[in-house]
C-alpha cells in the first residue's frame, strides 16, 4: 500500500501522523521478520555452592583478622616488656613462618584445609594494608631532618639504586651467559636489577628508633627507603620500554 492510497484512505489524518504511523508499522513488521535471538539462560547458583562460597569467605575474614590480632598482642608485649633484641618486624615474621608450619602439619594429618583461606590475595596487600603503611610513613616524617638533608637522601636513593639496579642486572646477565644460574636475557637481567635493588630495610629503623640513633643517621636510612621504590619502579619501565624501542631480548 503506498503514501498517495493510504492518505487517500484516511483524509482526515495529518501528513506527520501518517509518518509516524507507518514509520511504527515497518518498525513491528522488522521484528516480526527477524526475531531477536534468544539470551541464553545461565545456570542457577544452587543454595549448596551459595552456603560454601560464603562459609569460605568468612573463615578468610576470620583468619584474618585472627592473624592481625596476634600480631597486635605480640607487638605490644615486645614494648611492654622492652624486648629491644628482638625488633617488631623479626617478630611479625617468625610468627607468619609458625602459623604457617602449623597449617602445612594440619593439611598433611589430613585434619582440616585452610589452604584457600591463608591464601594471600594480592588485592587484599593493595586495597587494604599497603595504605595505612605509606601513609603512616609520611604522617611520621619529621619534615624538617627530611628537607635539610634532602640531597643526601636523593642521591642514595636515586644513584645509588641506578648503581645497585645496573651492578646486580650485569651480574645476572653475565653469569647466565657463563652457565652458572640460569640464563636470562638482557631485559630481564636489567628488570630484574632494577626491582630487587629497592630494599626496604624495616627491621634496621626499627633498631635505630629503638636504640635512639643519631636522627640524621635515622632520616637517611628512612628517606633513601622512601625514595627507592619509586625509582625502582622507574627504572624496571625505562628498561622495557629502551629495550621495545631499540629492539633489544
Amino acid at each position: 500500500m503506498g503514501p498517495k492510497m493510504a492518505e487517500e484512505e484516511f483524509p482526515n489524518t495529518t501528513h506527520e501522523a501518517f509518518n509516524v504511523t507507518l514509520h511504527t508499522s515497518l518498525v513491528v513488521t522488522t521484528k516480526l521478520v527477524l526475531p531477536t535471538p534468544a539470551k541464553p539462560i545461565l545456570p542457577v547458583q544452587t543454595g549448596e555452592q551459595a552456603q560454601q562460597e560464603e562459609q569460605s569467605s568468612g573463615m578468610t575474614i576470620f583468619f584474618s583478622l585472627l592473624v592481625l590480632a596476634i600480631c597486635i598482642i605480640l607487638v605490644h608485649l615486645l614494648i611492654r616488656y622492652r624486648l629491644h633484641f628482638l625488633p617488631e618486624s623479626v617478630a611479625v615474621v617468625s610468627l607468619g613462618i609458625l602459623m604457617g608450619a602449623v597449617i602445612k602439619i594440619i593439611e598433611f594429618k589430613k585434619l582440616a584445609n585452610w589452604k584457600e583461606e591463608e591464601m594471600f590475595r594480592p588485592n587484599m596487600f593493595f586495597l587494604l594494608l599497603l595504605p595505612p603503611i605509606i601513609f603512616e610513613s609520611g604522617y611520621s616524617l619529621h619534615k624538617g631532618n627530611f628537607f635539610q638533608n634532602i640531597g643526601s637522601i636523593i642521591l642514595f636513593s636515586v644513584f645509588g639504586t641506578a648503581i645497585s639496579a645496573f651492578v646486580v642486572g650485569g651480574g645476572i646477565y653475565f653469569l647466565g651467559q657463563a652457565d652458572v644460574i640460569s640464563k636470562l636475557n638482557m631485559t630481564d637481567s636489567f628488570a630484574f636489577g632494577s626491582l630487587i635493588s629497592a630494599v626496604d630495610p624495616v627491621a634496621t629503623i626499627a633498631i635505630f628508633n629503638a636504640l635512639h640513633i643519631d636522627p640524621v643517621l635515622n632520616m637517611l636510612v628512612f628517606g633513601e627507603s622512601i625514595l627507592n621504590d619509586a625509582v625502582s619502579i622507574v627504572l624496571t619501565k625505562a628498561v622495557f620500554l629502551t629495550s621495545a624501542f631499540c629492539g633489544i631480548h
